[in-house]
């Protein structure tokens, strides 16, 4: 015999000779006093068993592994690569930024950005026009600086407002 069939069958027989006690002391209220304090034993026994609940916080989006947010690590790529060049800026950035704007300019305005480029410009600001013109070329100038955070963060403020 193992030492676990050894082990149920001690625990077996004690529960058995528990519940005879009881009811021999009690009668029916001292079984079920028995049957309640073996319940008890049981859940004890058992909640000790699980290991406790790790502290550890999730994980933020950006340490996150896998195919989590993609929409949200495209979009975060683009931003970033705006900072290394202008050529980064205007092939990853620029063209996410000008399908926001259309958008924008579509929804609130009833503006084309390819049509009404005078309304447009006037709409985005003289100061940010420049660099999502449509009209405008892409630069082949790798060289950094790009765009600046600071810079993006009034694009897309601008887009906001509209």
């Amino acid at each position: 015999m193992t030492a676990r069939v050894v082990i149920g069958a001690v625990i077996s027989l004690g529960a058995a000779i528990m519940l005879v006690a009881g009811y021999a002391i009690g009668g029916q209220a001292g079984l079920l006093a028995v049957v309640a304090l073996g319940a008890a034993a049981v859940l004890l026994t058992a909640r000790l068993r699980i290991p406790p609940p790790s502290r550890q916080l999730p994980p933020r989006p950006e340490q996150q592994t896998g195919p989590r947010f993609p929409a949200y690590r495209r979009i975060e790529s683009a931003l970033g690569q705006a900072q290394i060049s202008r050529r980064h800026f205007d092939y990853s950035t620029r063209p996410m930024l000008q399908r926001l704007l259309a958008a924008r300019l579509a929804d609130r305005r009833r503006l084309d950005l390819t049509r009404d480029t005078r309304a447009a410009r006037e709409a985005l600001g003289d100061d940010l026009w420049p660099l999502l013109d449509p009209a405008r070329p892409a630069s082949s100038d790798s060289q950094p600086p790009g765009v600046s955070e600071q810079t993006i963060a009034r694009i897309v403020d601008r887009l906001e407002d509209l």
